[in-house]
């Protein structure tokens, strides 16, 4: 039989399951995705919440897994508003991106740092934090661009143009969508948040980098908010 202890955790999905438990997706430093039943839970006073750090314990033999206990171990963070919305959206990603048992304890710790931010950063800082942890996310599941060369071994220019090819990297063109300021800012140590411009860019190429991984089925966060 597995059983694990007190491993840092964030509830990631939750839905109904068997009369008074439920059926939680929650992602893991250690153990990267699990769904486990936390059987009794509807009715427990002890809420289980989103976009909080917990530590869970968790035992069983099959691959769907039992909740056995679990503390809060982080501050108290309410999201609402568009706060709430991007959130979502990224705890979707998670889900349909990474696959179960897999650690992935980078993409974690990016995670609780964009959560974190949430409360405390204005609208565009929001955005572009979404956005670092969308290109860390792809990063670690083996899918990540060089930032510093175009495709060509040519050092990116912060005033040159550049056009996103798939499955490539950034190709230098006179009339190229992409400014290499923004390309070198994305690894840079003391970021920026880029303007409005910069910002509608780096959705749209991420959008194009998710888009073969996600498929053809919706993301449903996008019908709360356009986020990507």
């Amino acid at each position: 039989m597995t059983r694990i202890e007190n491993s840092p955790a964030f509830l990631i999905h939750r839905r109904m399951y068997q009369g008074s438990s439920l059926l939680l997706d929650f992602f893991t430093k250690n153990h990267g995705r699990v769904r486990l039943i936390a059987r009794g839970a509807r009715s427990s006073k002890t809420s289980l919440q989103m976009f909080q750090c917990l530590s869970i314990s968790f035992k069983g033999k099959s691959d769907l897994k039992s909740l056995s206990q679990w503390e809060i171990s982080d501050k108290p963070r309410r999201l609402l508003g568009d706060d709430l919305i991007l959130a979502i959206y990224v705890n979707e990603l998670l889900i349909r991106l990474l696959p179960e048992g897999d650690e992935y304890s980078e993409i974690f710790s990016a995670y609780w740092n964009f959560i974190k931010k949430m409360n405390h950063k204005s609208n565009s800082e929001k955005e572009y934090a979404l956005r670092i942890f969308e290109n860390q996310l792809l990063q670690e599941l083996g899918y990540g661009l060089d930032f510093n060369d175009d495709i060509e071994g040519n050092p990116i220019k912060i005033n040159g143009l550049y056009d996103f090819i798939e499955d490539q990297g950034f190709s230098a063109q006179i009339e190229g969508k992409i400014l290499g300021e923004i390309l070198l800012n994305i690894v840079s140590p003391n970021q920026v948040t880029p303007n409005s411009e910069g910002l509608n860019t780096l959705k749209k190429l991420n959008r194009k980098r998710l888009k073969p991984l996600l498929g053809d089925k919706p993301l449903k966060s996008k019908e709360l908010f356009f986020v990507n």
